[in-house]
């Protein structure tokens, strides 16, 4: 072999199961040619969590979600509830598979195929939200389109909260903790245990 013939192991690729440090991601290991992609990187924000899984969950829990998207959920409900329909179930994404430090949230039905790689870059101060969208007809194509707009964004919007919602989850699991946050709270509103009433 010269110098310029190719290295067989390149002409393969990576092995599957890995991920590639420059832009890979298990994302686009299961689907290479997306019909829509976007990759978001946000700052973990000092939050030392090492779980892939615990960040994907973070990210797209129902606590993380901005207000005004809970607001207006809750004006959809009650709307249904009028009419007597039954509402939509929440829907809850939770992890499929965990690689190394990446987790992927597979989010198929009958019109899109969806994956979304949540992987903490190395050295653990940046996280990585990689969705990779194949649309299987027509009406995939079509039931995509609005979301494909603000999609980048509200991803964006939802993993830069997340290093929030950790830290929050860590107080209410410790309750030591939140209970100096409490006493931090009340003395920096002049509301300590000694100040009058």
């Amino acid at each position: 072999m010269t110098a310029s013939d190719p290295d067989p192991q390149q002409l393969a690729g990576p092995s599957p199961g890995t991920v590639s440090a420059a832009g890979g991601s298990l994302a686009l290991r299961d689907i290479p040619i997306p019909d829509y992609c976007d990759v978001v990187i946000v700052p973990t924000a000092g939050v030392e969590e090492p779980d892939p899984r615990v960040w994907a969950e973070a990210i797209f829990a129902h606590e993380n979600t901005p207000l005004s998207s809970r607001g207006l959920r809750a004006l959809r409900d009650e709307a249904i509830r009028l009419f007597d329909m039954v509402p939509p179930p929440e829907k809850e994404f939770v992890a499929d598979e965990v690689v190394g430090s990446e987790a992927l949230i597979v989010d198929d039905d009958e019109k899109l195929r969806v994956r979304i790689g949540v992987a903490l870059l190395p050295g653990g101060d940046l996280l990585q939200v990689t969705t990779a969208v194949k649309y299987r007809s027509v009406r995939g194509r079509l039931a995509f389109a609005p979301r494909r707009l603000m999609h980048a964004a509200a991803v964006n919007t939802l993993a830069r909260r997340a290093p929030t919602t950790l830290r929050r989850r860590a107080l209410a699991s410790d309750p030591r903790a939140a209970s100096l946050t409490g006493q931090v709270s009340r003395r920096a509103l002049g509301r300590g245990p000694s100040s009058p009433r």
